[in-house]
């Protein structure tokens, strides 16, 4: 949603470090809120009458319509369903600003500055479409194991279905837990400009204020930045000369 401000509405989604702080603070607000119930309804049961010692953490509801209700409500709506439409909504409302857009030199008939235009445009749109895949990909295999325990019905003790729900339970929440650390490494594999941020963070030995980035890039944006001034210029003295 940030991303899609900055991109789409750039001077009227501006951040403030108060806006910041807020919703920093709602998402940490509602993301306890939303797991307040597994930590009310989950308690240590005995895994066998004959094995008191060893013990499970093992939902206990008082109704099997409010776990169901919770399930779908909570963590299939609000905590998969909801994000990604939101993502998927929000990169689609990116993406066609991004093609939409119109680049100086992108129409000027200089084949070589509209294919370097496209390049980019294509690595905006591919990147943006691996997001959405892998937070897909992450959490759909947990999100079917849990359809499947809470929706389907009961599992036959000792059957298939049940052996291979208790060798792919762990590995889809690992899976989906790995969602979280994810988009850094894809964006630093993607973006040459994250990767050089990134760099200066590490360098500056601090995550606030100022960055220094390297002064050979320094330099060269500021050669950049001036020469853009000066064409703008030559370009408007030629224009009013001309009128």
């Amino acid at each position: 949603m940030v991303k899609y401000l900055a991109i789409c509405y750039p001077m009227k989604g501006q951040i403030t470090t108060r806006i910041a702080r807020k919703m920093v603070l709602f998402i940490w607000s509602f993301s306890f809120l939303i797991s307040l119930p597994w930590a009310v309804h989950f308690s240590l049961t005995p895994l066998a009458p004959d094995l008191p010692e060893v013990e499970l953490c093992v939902e206990m509801w008082p109704h099997s319509s409010s776990e169901l209700l919770y399930f779908i409500l909570a963590n299939l709506v609000l905590c998969y369903l909801l994000p990604l439409c939101l993502i998927t909504a929000c990169y689609v409302g990116i993406w066609i600003k991004v093609w939409r857009r119109h680049i100086p030199g992108e129409t000027d008939g200089n084949a070589r500055v509209s294919s370097v235009i496209q390049r980019s445009k294509l690595k905006v749109v591919k990147m943006m479409l691996i997001v959405v895949i892998i937070f897909v990909m992450s959490w759909l295999p947990l999100y079917i194991i849990f359809t499947r325990i809470k929706v389907g019905g009961d599992i036959e003790p000792n059957s298939l279905e049940e052996n291979v729900l208790i060798i792919a339970a762990p590995i889809a929440q690992w899976l989906g837990s790995s969602n979280s650390c994810i988009n850094p490494v894809l964006y630093a594999f993607l973006n040459k400009k994250f990767r050089k941020g990134f760099k200066a963070i590490v360098k500056s030995k601090k995550c606030c204020g100022t960055l220094r980035y390297d002064s050979a890039s320094s330099v060269i944006l500021t050669t950049r930045a001036v020469t853009l001034r000066s064409t703008n210029r030559l370009n408007e003295s030629l224009l009013t000369s001309t009128v």
